[in-house]
């Protein structure tokens, strides 16, 4: 089994903040998390920090800390009202990069009070953050074992992971030019990812070919549709005999992925995320998830899946507007960063409610669309825009560029100042602006996990 934690940027500066007050002594704080379970892949998701105040620790010193255990209690029975798992998370000012046998002792009598209250066998985990903010931690089974947490990710205007795993499955000729520009952290980094790509069309398919080419570990890759004649001038490696056999997109790419020889895993789901919980949960197991989709609505349900399973997700758009004579008056892409806890694509105005409510009819009711659009009760639908490679290709290439400044930042401003990238073929410009916005709505579901209804959509069944 694989088991990771996942903090957004938020809660982890309040952890920080809290753990480090400046007065050399430990400290202590509990959360509150999700937990998303798929295949072997289990992720602990925080939802909710409670910082343990520190008035109400009986020993505080720079090596111990004990507290009042009766402030567990609430958190019990949200915990098990919830499904929600209990994370402990405490300091060790003088560095010591390890669990002690305090540690060890403090452990087992807190979990064993947790899975005495919460009748779940469900995992629980204990994590210590060190003087420079990485962490490291170990999750409880309901025996009460304890093993390593393999990975913990930090979710924000960087993208940070302890630790970084060394995995050398490809040549060092492969990984030369990659590691000279980024260096072996951050190609290491790229080997050890699963990234998920949801639409495998115009910009998705160039998207996907640097991915694999930059030696990204794992790629899923989900799109329902078959090679069309039509998509011929603008997905990669894709041909006439395709088109005449009607192979599955994401099939025709895979193979492609095979046939480089470059130690990319890659799945195919050829489905549309609505109609499939199974496809959901692996793109939720994701550690980065790139939406290269036309539809409001599946734009929505990625922002949603970015939320409750904390997962960083690009948006990558284009839009070309007609002249009404025939032709093309602008071309303009967008690149939309969205980190759990921050603005959404609703709230960047990148959709409206009753945009919203229009792509879902059309999507599950087609045959009461047309009477509906008629009558004025909903907002008409862009169901096809016209695109070519060397667009797509543009506007893939800024995505995949942000993808790795987040990683690795390597611009002379903020990467906080890149949350949405703007660039106007037509006009010959690029620009980008922050956004600092929360989104209310996307902000109550930021690591809820699994629950029940999934993703709280009634109309996903199982």
């Amino acid at each position: 089994m694989r088991v990771s934690v996942t903090i957004p940027e938020s809660i982890y500066s309040q952890l920080y903040s809290h753990l480090y007050p400046g007065d050399g002594l430990e400290a202590v704080a509990l959360a509150l998390c999700g937990r998303l379970a798929h295949g072997d892949d289990q992720k602990l998701l925080f939802h909710k920090l409670i910082p343990i105040p520190y008035h109400d620790c009986e020993i505080r010193n720079e090596s111990r800390v004990t507290w009042k255990t009766t402030l567990l209690q609430p958190l019990l029975i949200e915990a098990s009202k919830k499904n929600l798992s209990i994370v402990k998370a405490h300091s060790h000012p003088g560095g010591f990069n390890s669990f002690s046998q305090t540690d060890n002792t403090s452990d087992s009598e807190l979990f064993e009070s947790v899975f005495g209250w919460i009748d779940s066998k469900d995992i629980h985990a204990s994590m210590i953050m060190l003087p420079d903010g990485e962490l490291f931690g170990r999750y409880i089974n309901h025996e009460m074992n304890f093993y390593p947490i393999d990975r913990i990710t930090v979710v924000g205007d960087d993208i940070k992971f302890w630790p970084t795993y060394i995995n050398k499955s490809n040549s060092e000729e492969f990984n030369l030019r990659t590691e000279q520009l980024f260096g072996p952290k951050t190609m290491h980094m790229l080997k050890n990812l699963k990234v998920g790509v949801v639409g495998c069309s115009g910009t998705g398919s160039p998207t996907i070919e640097q991915l694999a080419r930059l030696g990204v570990g794992h790629l899923v890759l989900v799109d329902p549709d078959h090679i069309e004649e039509k998509n011929l001038n603008r997905i990669l490696n894709s041909k006439m005999t395709d088109a005449l056999a009607k192979e599955k997109k994401v099939d025709v790419i895979k193979g492609a992925i095979d046939r480089m020889g470059l130690k990319t895993n890659a799945l195919s789901i050829s489905k549309n995320l609505y109609d499939d919980i199974d496809a959901i949960k692996e793109i939720a197991s994701c550690d980065i998830v790139f939406g290269c989709v036309d539809s409001v609505d599946g734009r929505h349900l990625l922002n949603l899946i970015s939320s409750f399973y904390l997962i960083p997700y690009f948006d990558l758009g284009v839009k070309l507007l007609s002249d009404g004579r025939g032709g093309i008056d602008k071309i303009v892409g967008s690149v939309h960063y969205i980190k759990p806890g921050g603005g959404s694509l609703m709230s960047r105005g990148v959709y409206s409610s009753e945009d919203l409510r229009a792509a879902s009819i059309f999507r599950a009711q087609r045959d009461n669309y047309n009477s509906l659009k008629e009558s004025g009760y909903i907002v008409d639908v862009n169901v096809d825009s016209p695109a070519v490679i060397s667009i797509n290709m543009s506007v893939s290439a800024f995505g995949v560029n942000e993808f790795l400044a987040r990683l690795h930042p390597f611009r002379s401003e903020l990467n906080k100042e890149f949350d949405i990238t703007r660039l106007s073929i037509s006009d010959g410009y690029t620009m980008h602006e922050s956004d600092e916005t929360v989104d209310p709505f996307f902000e109550k579901y930021v690591g809820r996990g699994d629950m029940n209804p999934f993703l709280n959509l009634p109309e996903l069944k199982p």
